[in-house]
């Protein structure tokens, strides 16, 4: 089974791997907001991208090239933070400008958030089928303050997507 990671970091899942800045031999580089991937249609059987999504300035184009790399019948799994999460509004204040007071950076390198429904829109227009939402509780740095794991718990039970600070949607190219 070939698994592509795009925008994979450390990320040791799959069996090839992109990345805008490689930090490990056997990565690609590839910008993938302004490059194709360098990959032949139809070669994966999977591809996977986790914390990516909410960096991308042109993000229809990347999620155009992943399905464009993808076999049919295969999966395009995306993890992304969830726009939804009561933590980042609330709490850690960190999806609308809390990362460059926290950093000390002069800028957010967050370029959208996203919640399951969104992601489900993107997928169906590229024509994906089967498509499944899931929301994680991920370790998170703020997760671990106990004020926010009570909150998260609770709301999980309730409402799931706005006790996560993280969503998974699956989709199968027909």
């Amino acid at each position: 089974m070939k698994i592509l990671n795009v925008g994979c970091g450390n990320q040791t899942y799959g069996t090839d791997f992109v990345d805008l800045y490689p930090q490990r031999p056997g990565v690609a580089k590839c910008d993938v907001d302004r490059e194709k991937l360098p990959y032949a249609d139809a070669s994966f059987d999977e591809v996977y991208s986790d914390n990516m999504m909410e960096h991308l300035k042109n993000p229809n184009l990347v999620l155009s090239e992943m399905v464009r790399v993808l076999k049919k019948g295969g999966r395009l799994v995306i993890i992304t933070d969830n726009a939804s999460f009561w933590a980042y509004h609330l709490g850690a204040k960190t999806h609308y400008g809390g990362y460059e007071e926290r950093l000390g950076q002069t800028e957010d390198r967050h370029y959208a958030l996203y919640t399951a429904w969104h992601l489900t829109n993107h997928f169906r227009a590229l024509g994906l089928q089967a498509i499944e939402r899931e929301y994680l509780l991920i370790k998170h740095k703020h997760s671990s303050r106990l004020p926010v794991k009570l909150g998260s718990w609770l709301l999980r039970r309730l409402w799931p997507h706005l006790g996560s600070p993280q969503i998974k949607v699956t989709g199968v190219k027909t």
